[in-house]
């Protein structure tokens, strides 16, 4: 019995980890083009491109649902390299290996089944549930803040390290600036287009869509480094 609650008490250590390993993947390697560069590529290039933070956010009702789900490999990459962790901790602290694994694979499931649902909206019965709500909007900000709400399923990482961004934040930050502009402590800007944003917006059609001019490597580089100072400055609230 003692076994069964050490490896319980295991895997809600590890779910609880899963939440800061999503964001540290998600802010360092799905929103920086460094290797594996198939994660940045999928995610920033490919996934956000498709899904932006305005309506197309969600999979219209008729439509197949592309580049939601992460690679096959993920989860078996995922549990392989923590594998030596599972095993050190479990040298020290008998029966926690059999606890972390079902730990990292309950909550990679779960993390897929949800972003699935806040993608595609099809009346399932976790959708009603005001969590899920909270969730799907808080990932939905994401889409449109990129360097804000890196967790999908579990947000303690951004809570923590001061990623968070709500609905709620943004109003009182929007209330404040207008009032300090009414006050006239400060000039209401007008913002225009930046050409980061034209670029950027040029790298996503380069990978949805090819390229077939002879600078193309030229134009992903240029292209790339627009995309990173936008996500690094543009998308902040």
């Amino acid at each position: 019995m003692t076994s069964l609650w050490t490896q319980i008490a295991s895997g809600l250590c590890w779910v609880f980890y899963g939440s800061f390993f999503e964001w540290y993947w998600h802010k360092f390697w799905m929103h920086t083009p460094r290797p594996p560069k198939e994660a940045f590529r999928g995610h920033t290039i490919v996934h956000h491109g498709r899904y932006k933070g305005d309506d197309s956010y969600f999979v219209p009702e008729g439509e197949h649902p592309e580049h939601i789900l992460l690679k096959p490999y993920a989860l078996p990459g995922i549990v392989v390299a923590h594998l030596p962790i599972i095993l050190l901790i479990n040298y020290l602290i008998p029966y926690t290996a059999i606890g972390a694994v079902v730990g990292i694979v309950l909550y990679f499931l779960v993390y897929e089944y949800m972003h699935w649902n806040m993608h595609v909206p099809r009346g399932h019965f976790v959708e009603r549930f005001r969590w899920f709500q909270f969730l799907r909007k808080h990932h939905h900000l994401h889409h449109k803040y990129f360097q804000k709400n890196f967790c999908v399923l579990f947000p303690l990482a951004d809570l923590v390290l001061g990623t968070l961004i709500t609905e709620r934040i943004l109003a009182h930050r929007k209330a404040e600036r207008e009032q300090a502009i009414a006050n006239g402590v400060i000039a209401q800007e007008r913002r225009k287009p930046r050409r980061a944003d034209r670029e950027a917006r040029e790298l996503v059609k380069t990978h949805l869509f090819g390229a077939s001019s002879a600078d193309r490597r030229e134009k992903k580089i240029r292209a790339v480094r627009a995309m990173l100072k936008t996500v690094k400055n543009r998308n902040q609230p």
